[in-house]
């Protein structure tokens, strides 16, 4: 990922107590959030207002008792909580923008500085990249303001998804073929060279040494004009998942189709990590619920991401650009440019498709897009409530799922939250799905997810409760990263835009 520098922030060191509209982050050795109500990790709130310090970025203390520190923050009328946690992106590039396009463009270079500050102007504190190697994530890690990344090892299989879509070129000159799977149960699937260092068992021991958090898998047989790629077998995934439970890695499934359900069943994986958007016209409810069951039996997670579908819709939304929120994820410059011939291309391919047998009007593609769209989202409803009823539905944005502006960072994420709500998910079980429940997907409940003694300060500071009412999230006064306080709005992007 190519970046600028960061210009580092300067911390006032202050001694009094500080607010919003008093003061910016401060560089001390200690922080005192006074006076605020605490939501626990099982989304209930503290029965009276708390006092936590924090010192050398951990919580030290939760209580009513008066502590000490060179900086505080008056949190009286206020909801902290921990940071959130995204369990679903992929931080190269910039959506929308086709590789070489604007590399040289400077307001393309401050994009990409913007796109950290972006996430953690939405609350997200810790991302897990589910296509990624360790060189990339320790990169992003080096940045001195950006949420915490860790990264999902893929597993293609040769010619499989998604291998097939990049270029050979690249994959002589990058790490994407690192992980590749021989699947030796398979004589369908190409060879790969020295067939004995991509087995399962050899992949998972240099993935666990390289510092993933899980293994991804792919059941994909194509889309849009690519078809009829090879999946893998049942037999080589069984094996792959064998070995990464030896490891404590879970296996992660992208699939989103019900003969990828049925393949996730098939095999044992972990989780499936897209919602079951494709399935034949004859499916049932009854059927669906019948699969929904069967995951449960199965202890099966699985992540609806349904931006991902909302992401392709609104590309036709002719307003989508046009919404004030935006403009604190996106650069003015960028967004003009998205507006640009150039800058519509996945827009217009994807309206070529409800345009053809008449000239439609832009709201015309839009309304006739949502109506192609809404079975998948009515699918996605129906196996995804049965699922969050036993703590098997999984938050994780899929940011960007592709090419796509209309998924950017830290917006498409606060936007999956409006999906939670869309299909009925309480916003209890939103708050922990966002928190202490990709923590422990993650393995990293013992040091995040949860406002607790001896966890990593990641945390923050709301003016409503998000218990409540959703727009609570919209209400961040201070991010909290490692134990630094950092002043929402010096996040947002407006604060190049206003210099452009």
């Amino acid at each position: 990922m190519k970046t600028n520098p960061f210009i580092l922030i300067l911390w006032c060191v202050l001694s009094l107590v500080i607010t919003p509209a008093q003061a910016r982050s401060a560089d001390s050795g200690s922080l005192l959030i006074r006076n605020v109500t605490v939501i626990t990790a099982d989304a209930t709130l503290s029965k009276r207002p708390q006092n936590v310090l924090i010192e050398h970025g951990k919580i030290q203390s939760i209580g009513t008792q008066q502590f000490k520190a060179e900086t505080i923050i008056d949190g009286s009328g206020q909801y902290l909580i921990p940071g959130l946690i995204d369990s679903h992106v992929h931080l190269r590039g910039v959506p929308g923008v086709p590789e070489g396009e604007l590399e040289q463009a400077e307001f393309y270079q401050q994009a990409v500085a913007q796109i950290p500050k972006s996430y953690l102007y939405a609350g997200f504190t810790t991302l897990l990249d589910l296509v990624n190697t360790k060189t990339f994530i320790d990169g992003w890690n080096s940045q001195p303001l950006a949420p915490k990344a860790h990264f999902c090892a893929p597993a293609p299989i040769p010619k499989g998804y998604p291998i097939a879509l990049i270029p050979d070129e690249a994959l002589q000159t990058t790490d994407a073929a690192r992980y590749v799977l021989h699947d030796r149960h398979s004589h369908l699937h190409p060879e790969v060279a020295d067939p004995e260092l991509h087995t399962p068992s050899h992949l998972v021991s240099a993935m666990k040494a390289d510092g993933a958090r899980c293994v991804k898998i792919f059941y994909e047989k194509g889309f849009g004009k690519v078809k009829n790629l090879p999946v893998p077998s049942e037999a080589i995934v069984r094996e792959l998942v064998t070995e990464a439970h030896k490891k404590n890695l879970p296996v992660f499934l992208h699939g989103n189709s019900q003969e990828s359900y049925e393949f996730a069943l098939a095999t044992g994986v972990d989780m499936v990590v897209h919602g079951l958007w494709n399935a034949p016209p004859s499916t049932t409810p009854a059927e669906l619920e019948n699969i929904a069951q069967r995951l449960i039996k199965a202890k099966i997670a699985v992540q609806p991401s349904v931006q991902v579908i909302y992401g392709e819709q609104e590309l036709l939304n002719p307003e989508f650009l046009q919404q004030p929120a935006i403009r604190h994820y996106m650069l003015a410059e960028l967004i003009n440019w998205y507006k640009t011939p150039v800058g519509q291309w996945m827009s217009n391919d994807i309206g070529s498709y409800f345009g053809k047998d008449a000239v439609l009007s832009d709201e015309q593609k839009y309304q006739k897009v949502k109506a192609v769209y809404q079975p998948l989202f009515d699918r996605v409803r129906k196996v995804s409530l049965p699922l969050n009823q036993k703590s098997l539905l999984v938050f994780g944005s899929d940011t960007p799922s592709g090419p796509i502006y209309t998924q950017f960072p830290g917006l498409n994420g606060r936007m999956e939250m409006d999906r939670w709500l869309a299909m009925g998910i309480p916003l209890a079980d939103l708050f922990k799905a966002l928190t202490i429940g990709n923590a422990k997907r993650m393995g990293l409940e013992k040091d995040i997810g949860s406002v607790a003694k001896h966890k990593q300060a990641d945390l923050l500071l709301l003016g409503k409760n998000p218990l409540e009412d959703i727009t609570a999230y919209d209400t961040i006064s201070w991010v909290i990263l490692q134990g630094k306080p950092i002043a929402r709005d010096s996040l947002s992007a407006q604060k190049i835009n206003k210099n452009l």
